[in-house]
């Protein structure tokens, strides 16, 4: 299910990459430590193949595409959200599995770039059609359990904290540990601000940036897209604050605040800085 704010989903890429090593006579990846079996769910895809096979090239600052399939990243980076290559076309588009672009790769029917993994052997059938039932299905992810002693968490997928990037990202992802009440996303509960070029955000001179543009992807848990219109980018430092205090704090759905400053107890505000640097 996806509730759009003020806004239009951004873009992105798709593509995964391995060296296919590590099969067992099936096709499905040989795992230690208590593998859970292939079946279709993203827990089960995600530890069966994008982790052992993907993150062989997608993962990190150097992943192709800015494309990151690691646990942390990947289903905010592929559910929702439109490929680099062609833009029309979600990587993962839930209940579609023909017209997302992770099977056309995988498949090798994308019209643009080779056959993933790249380089390496296909993946056998049997495993895309795994993954074609988790699509077919939603493509549902299951929030993580939360308790009163662990209040819902927020990260920045793209970009990561204090990552200096040389050109603006396509989209800001944000991901949440839990099923959030999205509600207070209407009243300005997140907001992004440039330093005014000084790189401090206490100098009085900052310049905050609106509107903002939101997609709601997912709701459990959930997952935010933050879209910026091209010409409010400049080379600058950037800090996006998401509410965790005061009357427009985000929430889980039992109404508690989340840990926005990750220190174990609800309440503070989420902020993550990143810097947009000057082309050489």
């Amino acid at each position: 299910m996806r509730r759009v704010l003020w806004l239009s989903i951004s873009a992105t890429l798709l593509g995964c990459a391995g060296n296919g090593e590590g099969l067992d006579a099936n096709g499905r990846p040989i795992m230690s430590g208590g593998p859970i079996p292939l079946a279709p769910t993203f827990e089960s895809i995600q530890q069966n193949v994008f982790t052992p096979i993907c993150t062989a090239c997608h993962a990190g600052a150097a992943a192709p595409v800015g494309l990151r399939l690691d646990e942390a990243s990947s289903y905010a980076m592929l559910v929702g959200t439109a490929s680099v290559e062609v833009p029309a076309v979600h990587r993962v588009e839930p209940g579609n599995p023909d017209a997302s672009y992770l099977i056309q790769k995988l498949e090798g029917t994308a019209p643009v770039g080779g056959r993933m993994p790249l380089g390496s052997p296909p993946l056998p059938q049997a495993t895309i059609d795994v993954i074609r039932q988790w699509i077919t299905a939603g493509a549902q992810r299951a929030a993580a359990a939360t308790s009163a002693a662990a209040p819902a968490t927020i990260i920045g997928v793209e970009p990561q904290r204090d990552q200096i990037l040389d050109r603006p990202p396509r989209e800001i992802l944000l991901s949440s540990d839990a099923a959030l009440d999205t509600s207070a996303l209407q009243a300005g509960a997140v907001t992004l601000m440039r330093s005014g070029g000084d790189g401090s955000f206490a100098e009085g001179n900052e310049v905050t940036i609106a509107p903002l543009r939101i997609d709601v992807r997912s709701l459990e848990p959930t997952v935010i897209a933050i879209e910026i219109a091209p010409q409010d980018w400049t080379p600058d430092s950037y800090r996006l604050s998401v509410a965790g205090a005061g009357s427009i704090a985000m929430s889980d759905r039992s109404g508690a605040a989340i840990d926005g400053d990750n220190d174990g107890r609800a309440g503070g505000d989420f902020r993550m800085d990143f810097e947009i640097g000057r082309p050489l």
